[in-house]
């Protein structure tokens, strides 16, 4: 056997060093992008949250009376806030849905401010938000956006689950049809 040159032996020391280093940093590296999609998709569940809260919001101040409502509450309610400081801390790339949705928003107050003014001033005359058209027509617009957003939030954070879709507030439930001609239930 012949003995082995001590470079040899010091450059086969150091390769096997660089890979071992080059391993760590590589399970490093990893954990870091596990921990920030972790993270990400924690933020995307409370955005997601805090748009659904959102429209929930809105849907119940349609028919309530302004008087008790402060105009910081009106202008910017909590779910809204929380969701824009989720977006801006998380998915810029949600910048331009935001304004859309701030505008619409913004129409859509308009719109019950009106309907509050017309309800103190006239008493009658006034029709409730659900039975509007103009009323139906801004939130549609405005629940579409919330799902496109929802949309878009999922598919940054990999959420595979099906969209979901607001089924509205306003349910009619008929008794016409019986639980066997409905069917089993799907696997939707």
């Amino acid at each position: 056997m012949q003995p082995v040159d001590d470079t040899l032996l010091a450059a086969l020391i150091g390769a096997l060093s660089l890979v071992l280093a080059a391993g760590g940093v590589y399970r490093w590296m990893r954990h870091l992008s596990r921990v920030r999609a972790e993270q990400v998709k924690q933020q995307g569940y409370r955005l997601i949250f805090a748009l659904r809260e959102y429209s929930a919001w809105i849907e119940y101040q349609r028919d309530l009376p302004f008087t008790a409502r402060s105009l910081d509450e009106l202008t910017s309610p909590e779910p809204l806030t929380e969701a824009r400081r989720i977006k801006r801390e998380h998915f810029p790339t949600l910048g331009q849905h935001m304004v859309r949705l701030l505008q619409a928003h913004s129409r859509v107050i308009e719109y019950l401010w009106q309907q509050n003014l017309l309800r103190l001033s006239q008493g009658s005359g006034w029709r409730p938000a659900y039975e509007d058209p103009q009323y139906q027509q801004l939130r549609g617009a405005q629940e579409d956006l919330i799902g496109e957003m929802i949309d878009i939030c999922r598919e940054v954070i990999g959420d595979a689950r099906q969209p979901w879709r607001e089924t509205g507030s306003d349910f009619a439930f008929g008794n016409s049809r019986s639980v066997s001609q409905i069917g089993p239930a799907s696997g939707v």
